[in-house]
């Protein structure tokens, strides 16, 4: 069964009203194939502020927390030593490896989060064997709504479609 429609578009202008006209209706999950950069598309979206940015910054603390703690475990606590009069715990001393491991985990993070959020990590999707689905790469612009959305119906989510100026609506199937 297919899970998703894809309506084919002459101009970003048009797909840019399809989606703002979609919108008003209620439709919410829709996904724009674009050639090139189009503003006013991704505005018509409207898509939400990651929270990438925001799970990174825990996790940047969290390493940089644990980093300073295992050394301080082992160089404070476990195995104090007395070298030069310093004593076993002093901050200075572990505040390099502390912003490094920080940096580190944060890095690792974001390479992560950008491919599971990006949805980078498959090899291939459905929607490549739509037929005229290439055209998304020279010169056309497609809209991608998901048969889950609540609205959806079959028949009239394509003849809204098509009264929207799509030149093409067809299904694509396979899970995602």
């Amino acid at each position: 069964m297919a899970d998703r429609v894809l309506a084919e578009f002459r101009s970003s202008e048009a797909l840019a009203a399809a989606i703002r006209a979609l919108r008003e209706r209620g439709y919410g999950k829709l996904e724009a194939y674009l050639p090139f950069p189009a503003p006013d598309v991704e505005e018509a979206l409207a898509e939400r502020r990651s929270r990438l940015p925001i799970a990174l910054f825990a996790v940047g603390i969290s390493g940089a927390a644990g980093a300073y703690l295992l050394q301080w475990l082992l160089v404070a606590h476990l195995y104090p030593l007395n070298v030069g009069g310093r004593p076993p715990h002093f901050p200075l001393a572990f505040l390099i490896i502390t912003f490094e491991m920080g940096i580190l985990l944060c890095g690792i993070a974001a390479v992560v989060g950008v491919l599971v959020l990006g949805r980078l990590v498959r090899l291939t999707d459905d929607v490549q064997g739509t037929p005229g689905f290439e055209s998304a790469s020279g010169d056309r612009f497609w809209l991608e709504l998901s048969t889950r959305d609540p609205l959806y119906r079959p028949d009239r989510t394509r003849d809204e479609l098509v009264e929207l100026g799509a030149s093409r609506v067809e299904l694509a199937g396979g899970a995602r």
